[in-house]
């Protein structure tokens, strides 16, 4: 949990518990698990996972109070070191969220997701079309995993659904961007990060364009878009000249 985040998309970020477990190539130079390490985990590694205090919980509450009272809405990340639909995960860390979740209705809360076919198994029983304040992404690395993530969200009943393009590993191709509305896109960062190729992101910054879909670009990463490896920082997130920061409305 943080009050604030270097997630650009976001505003801060709230984990129903700490760990988590590969499922794919986006997960290979996984920065949650770099931060476990560092700061002496082992829970992205070997089970089980870290379950958090009362205190930690008590915080989005207080952002829900202060958004209310400034009449501007909260984003949370939920969740930056964890995944909520993780099978591995505590059932009743998911009910305690979906709590949280309803008595905080001026925070949006963002629940992404590498286990798209565990979302639906996962909602609240009242779901029905969505939660107001929930929005639900799926990452999209790749084409074989991500674009089948993708197919699955679709079908999910939310008023807002969104990608979470990051790393992007590769080109993927045609998109069917209905029933989705937002697209984050960035490069890998890290000692082993992978290049994005800027012909990757121009085609999907054309297809957002062609299906009125908000584009958000987050950062090179470690490549810059001359390919040069620099810091995330001296990369930037400038594309075309310009910062994306597209947001549903």
């Amino acid at each position: 949990m943080a009050d604030t985040t270097n997630i650009s998309w976001t505003d801060s970020t709230h984990n129903l518990w700490w760990g988590c477990t590969k499922v794919g190539q986006g997960c290979d130079n996984c920065y949650a698990a770099a931060l476990d390490r560092r700061t002496g985990g082992n829970h992205f590694d070997a089970e089980p996972y870290k379950r958090l205090s009362d205190h930690y919980w008590r915080q989005p509450p207080k952002w829900n109070h202060k958004a209310e009272q400034v009449g501007k809405r909260h984003r949370v990340f939920c969740g930056s070191m964890c995944d909520w639909a993780d099978k591995q995960g505590y059932d009743d860390q998911r009910d305690r969220l979906w709590n949280l979740v309803r008595a905080t209705p001026h925070l949006d809360w963002q629940l992404l997701t590498k286990r798209a076919s565990n979302i639906r198994k996962y909602l609240p029983a009242d779901w029905g079309c969505g939660y107001a304040n929930v929005w639900l992404g799926v990452t999209v690395e790749n084409r074989r995993q991500g674009l089948r993530r993708l197919a699955i969200l679709r079908d999910v009943p939310a008023l807002v659904r969104f990608l979470s393009v990051e790393p992007l590993l590769e080109d993927l191709g045609s998109l069917d961007l209905s029933g989705i509305h937002w697209v984050i896109v960035g490069g890998e960062s890290g000692v082993k990060a992978r290049q994005m190729e800027p012909a990757w992101v121009d085609n999907i910054f054309h297809q957002c364009q062609e299906q009125s879909v908000p584009f958000f670009f987050k950062q090179w990463g470690t490549f810059g878009e001359d390919r040069q490896r620099r810091s995330v920082v001296a990369n930037g997130c400038l594309y075309r000249g310009r910062e994306w920061k597209g947001i549903p409305v």
